[in-house]
């Protein structure tokens, strides 16, 4: 998928492989099915909340980067 800044993602937007500290190459949501949620942004724009794949939210920089979609592999876990 396209790589952008969480700043320039509307919120609901579902994106995996997300920055924890800009430019640190992606460490959130990496494994296979994963995804992270924009759920909002600051009003001055420097800080976005995002909802994590274990439902907790946490406040990362807006220049922080991230690929937009899922990890491929959702159903790897189910019963064949």
């Amino acid at each position: 998928g396209n790589v952008l800044p969480l700043g320039k993602m509307p919120e609901g937007t579902v994106m995996s492989m997300c920055e924890d500290k800009a430019s640190d190459r992606g460490r959130l949501a990496r494994a296979s099915g994963c995804s992270c949620m924009v759920v909002g942004h600051s009003d001055d724009g420097k800080k976005t909340r995002i909802r994590l794949p274990s439902g907790s939210r946490k406040t990362v920089p807006s220049t922080c980067r991230a690929v937009v979609g899922i990890a491929a592999g959702g159903g790897r876990m189910d019963k064949p």
